[in-house]
């Protein structure tokens, strides 16, 4: 006897050319496989990063991940995250709050679905309004279901007319906030990863006040620069506001071996550096750039001074710090604090580069330290 799965192809979700549902009867190789039993009545959402996955870098997975917990709580299913690409997620962090680790004999005897929710600009639309309305149990009667994304849907599932009553928590919290509270809900470092951080502060930064930059250079699928190798003098003017030796410390997060050794010349008295490779999780297989990042994100989330470039771990290393003071952006050639405004909704499905070049044209003080924690790339 073999798991059943059914694998999802609907257009609103998938931007596969198929356009019937397929039900096959094959092994979950990845998970589980034969089965001889129906003991487990217990249903299942599970967030997948498999080898053939387009999983993305870290910051798309932790979209993923937030969506995915989400769905779980409106759908009332156990939540669990099954990541090995390119190696196990638990190799750097452990559940903290929710045992998101599922052990694959409870999978025995159950029905399970393949869901890929891609991005498609065509099809945008119609996926946030789809989780919008969406009754998931009635959407996805299977005892688990597999989701494959890299999608940011929190605030289309807080739109969701179950969410006042399954999550009310959601209401009460900004996307920013809400996006804090699930990444320190579900995770915590372990204890290899917890020493390598600790040691950063302890032997390095100690009794100096950190500054961090976060630098996302490039696109493995775009030639366009995310930041132009033109533009990193106008970062560094910045951060030699900071050039006392004696109470600050630098750090510099960066997907790009050239500007981490520009950062490295710039400021050799004041540096703060991580072991491993530098590469864009991506287009690398190497488990030593995903620890590497996950290292990253969890110091960015420590910075006194945190200044970020378009990235969404970089946005989400800011909402996991839960401060706006010392937060600033790289935008359009220069460096400001991010606005302070009261949440809108609108600005929910709005990428943050939309929101900046709008709060771009206003007037700020050096005074303002706030992030519009409502968005999120």
């Amino acid at each position: 006897m073999v798991t059943l799965l059914y694998i999802w192809t609907e257009p609103v979700l998938s931007p596969s050319p198929k356009r019937n549902i397929e039900k096959l009867c094959v092994s979950r190789s990845v998970i589980t496989a034969n089965v001889s039993s129906m003991k487990n009545t217990a249903r299942y959402i599970i967030d997948t990063c498999v080898d053939q996955d387009q999983c993305f870098g870290w910051g798309d997975r932790q979209r993923a991940i937030a969506t995915t917990y989400l769905i779980s709580l409106l759908s009332n299913r156990k939540f669990g995250i099954y990541m090995t690409n390119p190696c196990r997620l638990e190799n750097f962090l452990v559940p903290n709050r929710v045992n998101w680790i599922v052990n694959k004999n409870e999978l025995d005897g159950l029905c399970a679905k393949d869901v890929y929710m891609y991005y498609d600009e065509a099809q945008n639309f119609r996926q946030h309004k789809m989780i919008e309305s969406a009754d998931f149990n009635k959407l996805f009667p299977e005892d688990i279901v597999y989701f494959h994304t890299a999608q940011d849907y929190v605030a289309a599932i807080r739109r969701n007319r179950l969410t006042a009553d399954m999550i009310p928590w959601l209401h009460r919290y900004t996307i920013g906030k809400a996006y804090g509270y699930i990444m320190r809900h579900l995770f915590t470092l372990n204890n290899g990863t917890r020493q390598t951080v600790t040691d950063v502060f302890y032997k390095h930064v100690k009794d100096c006040k950190l500054v961090c930059a976060h630098i996302r250079m490039g696109d493995p699928w775009s030639k366009e620069a995310k930041t132009p190798q033109s533009e990193l003098p106008l970062i560094w003017n910045f951060l030699n506001i900071y050039n006392n030796v004696s109470k600050y410390k630098i750090y510099v997060a960066t997907d790009s071996n050239e500007t981490k050794a520009q950062a490295i010349k710039h400021f050799r008295y004041q540096i703060v550096d991580t072991e491993g490779i530098i590469d864009q999780m991506e287009r690398s297989k190497s488990c030593d750039v995903f620890r590497r990042v996950i290292v990253e994100q969890e110091i960015l989330t420590r910075c006194d001074v945190l200044m970020l470039t378009q990235s969404s771990l970089g946005i989400i290393a800011a909402f996991m710090r839960n401060t706006n003071m010392g937060l600033y952006c790289f935008f359009e050639k220069r460096v400001f604090p991010y606005a302070q405004h009261k949440p809108k909704e609108e600005n929910n499905n709005k990428s943050i580069k939309t929101v900046l070049k709008e709060n771009n044209t206003k007037k700020y003080s050096t005074n303002q330290h706030t992030i519009p924690d409502n968005i999120l790339i």
